[in-house]
């Protein structure tokens, strides 16, 4: 807005020397020579008027002009650095006598501008002025450059437009070029010292913004002095309101900014981005912040923002530099993030579980898909997060706090606070990208967990009941999913009480022993599938996994039951998605269960739990060895039992 005030104002002061040499009836040619003269002189830049050449005295003065061009920069990527089809300029005879230039008419006819930064940095609105006749040459550069008015100079405007034309910036640092054209504006301007209005309509990447605008005492910005601007574009897209104020030459801005729309989706696809939502996400949205720009810095304070039926608040500040900087403070709320995820993980999902109980379950398979997560070196940030709730596909949490820092390719995130399934914990997770392969840590406590909700909602595990502790420590490395299966290490400790694994019902399997005592083998049912009509209650069920490059290996597994004592130990390998498990159950003699004084039958059976994850089986281990102890050990027990009988 100061650049055009500036081009403005200087076309009209040039506009000015026009008319006063015209009352000395001096040929318009020569007017025009003088003018670009002195044009020259003051930028540096040429002058020119290739058309036609028109003035008048009666009834007002009256200057037209066709096929004016200013010059650009010697190094600018054309010519010209603005051009105009025609200016028209009408003023009253009475304002050059009072001292006042006041201007009834002043149109612009399809200007053409072009406002470019070179690959160096350097704007082509800054003029370069030689000065020989001061020896203080490194300072007039930087006078040359500043517009000053003169003093008691001052200006009004009647009716002032801009019919058509375009205004292209250029920046040959970045490669991008931006063009706003269809220009229809008009400007009221009762004096330079009073507020400067202008309204109308521009088009910008083929849509068109309504505009009103209006800065409060165009002089100080001219002589780039601190003013105060407001701004309200409007659109079938968006709506942008800006008030605030503007100094040191548009290099420190401050105010108060908002943003609104009816759809996020139709925004981004007048970007070029597409986007697949769900009908009911992404649409309407609003920004409302305290904005502060200074020193390659933005700041944002009193953030609102309100995504469909999200509401987020916070602060933040932006440093432009590389890699970016951000830090922040941001309040979800109640965040609901299933309309946001892709249909297909949705339709996945839901499809898995319909599916699980009546289709034969599939072999799980690693993606060895090489992760990129460079980009995480782009930026170095600092941002804590807070939500009340939380609801991502069927996991659903309460009151969390997250902090995150990612400083040169490394990000650690803590959890500072988790609030779900009934219980609460903390945790943290650091991630190493700056050099290949990536490396992962993560450490968790949780306490008072409701293991079925959480593990069912979290991975679609829906096979352990009961209340308790889980904690881990675990580390990896690698490029891929699979990769990181395979480096897994680190430990994983559990404690449960009161529940139940379903899918399996230990206590029969042990039961059917007494198929064994009496030498009946082939009555027993040796080969069992996970069901879920089946379960093991447990009072409690706790136990160790270390990991070692994604095996999972634990000794002391342990599940207390009414009725059997379970003890295990085995491995769990996640690389090759199997598992080989042995648990050893020892039946509890007496109805009493737990309460009995002696509870043991002392009948210990072995039972194996193996097979790929798809299809694991669960099968008493009977090898000849196994079965001759317990049938010795069951008929020794019997015998017993007879002789206390009888005697």
């Amino acid at each position: 807005m100061r650049i055009f005030i500036k081009i403005i104002a200087v076309i009209v002061v040039i506009m000015a020397l026009l008319i006063v040499a015209a009352t000395q009836l001096i040929s318009t040619e020569d007017i025009v020579k003088q003018v670009s003269i002195k044009v020259e002189e003051s930028t540096g830049r040429s002058l020119s008027v290739d058309g036609d050449k028109e003035l008048s005295f009666f009834p007002s003065l009256s200057l037209v002009l066709n096929n004016v061009r200013f010059a650009n920069a010697s190094d600018g990527s054309r010519p010209d650095m603005a051009t105009l089809d025609q200016l028209n300029i009408h003023i009253p005879w009475l304002s050059i006598f009072s001292g006042e230039l006041n201007v009834d008419k002043f149109v612009i006819v399809n200007p053409n501008i072009l406002l470019e930064t070179s690959a160096k940095g350097k704007a082509n609105w800054q003029f370069d002025i030689a000065d020989s006749g001061t020896s203080e040459q490194s300072t007039s550069k930087d006078k040359a450059t500043a517009v000053t008015l003169p003093e008691n100079f001052d200006i009004s405007l009647g009716q002032v437009e801009i019919q058509g034309g375009k205004l292209t910036m250029l920046d040959h640092q970045n490669k991008t070029t931006q063009i706003i054209d269809q220009l229809d504006l008009a400007v009221l301007l009762p004096s330079l010292k009073q507020p400067l209005h202008v309204s109308g309509s521009i088009r910008y990447m083929d849509k068109v913004f309504e505009l009103e605008s209006s800065v409060t005492t165009p002089a100080e910005a001219i002589n780039n002095q601190p003013f105060t601007i407001k701004l309200a574009l409007l659109s079938e897209l968006a709506n942008v309101n800006y008030e605030g104020e503007i100094k040191e030459q548009g290099q420190d801005i401050s105010g108060k900014l908002s943003i609104s729309g009816d759809s996020v989706k139709a925004l981004l696809q007048w970007q070029g981005m597409p986007l697949e939502a769900k009908e009911e996400a992404f649409n309407q949205f609003s920004l409302a912040t305290s904005m502060h720009f200074a020193n390659n810095k933005l700041t944002l304070n009193d953030i609102a923002v309100d995504l469909d039926k999200l509401a987020f608040t916070g602060l933040a500040d932006i440093t432009l530099s590389e890699p970016l900087m951000v830090n922040g403070n941001i309040d979800l709320g109640i965040l609901d993030l299933n309309p946001y995820l892709p249909e297909s993980a949705i339709a996945e999902q839901a499809a898995s579980n319909n599916d699980k109980a009546e289709t034969k379950s599939e072999p799980l398979v690693w993606d060895d898909s090489e992760l990129d997560l460079s980009a995480l070196s782009l930026i170095n940030a600092d941002i804590k997060i807070q939500s009340r709730q939380l609801f991502v596909q069927d996991i659903k949490l309460g009151e969390n706090k997250l902090a995150i820092k990612t400083h040169n390719g490394k990000a650690t995130i803590n959890l500072v606070d988790f609030q779900g399934y009934e219980g609460q914990g903390s945790g943290v997770i650091e991630v190493s990208t700056n050099k290949k392969p990536y490396q992962i840590t993560t450490k968790f406590e949780l306490a008072k967990i409701n293991a079925e909700p959480l593990l069912t909602d979290a991975v679609g595990f829906d096979k352990l009941l009961g209340k308790g502790q889980l904690s881990w420590n675990l580390s990896t490395k690698g490029i891929s999913q699979r990769d990181f299966i395979s480096q897994l290490n680190g430990e994983l400790d559990f404690s449960f009480i009161d529940g139940a694994v379903k899918g399996v019902n230990l206590a029969a399997i042990a039961k059917s022993a007494t198929n064994i005592m009496s030498g009946n083998l082939a009555a027993v049912s040796l080969d069992s599938d996970f069901s879920n009509a089946e379960k093991t209650d447990f009072a409690a069920l706790q136990g160790t996994f270390i990991l070692s490059n994604g095996v999972a290996n634990t000794k002391d597994l342990s599940l207390d039951n009414p009725f059997i004592r379970v003890l295990g130990s085995g491995d769990i390998d996640l690389p090759q998605t199997k598992m080989n498990m042995q648990v050893v159950t020892e039946m509890v003699a007496s109805v009493q269960g737990q309460a009995a004084q002696d509870a043991s039958s002392g009948v210990k059976i072995p039972i194996k739990i193996s097979g790929p994850f798809h299809d694991v089986k669960v099968r008493p281990d009977i090898s000849s060895e196994v079965k001759d102890k317990v049938k010795d050990k069951v008929k020794d027990k019997v015998k017993d039992k007879l002789n206390k009988l009888f005697g």
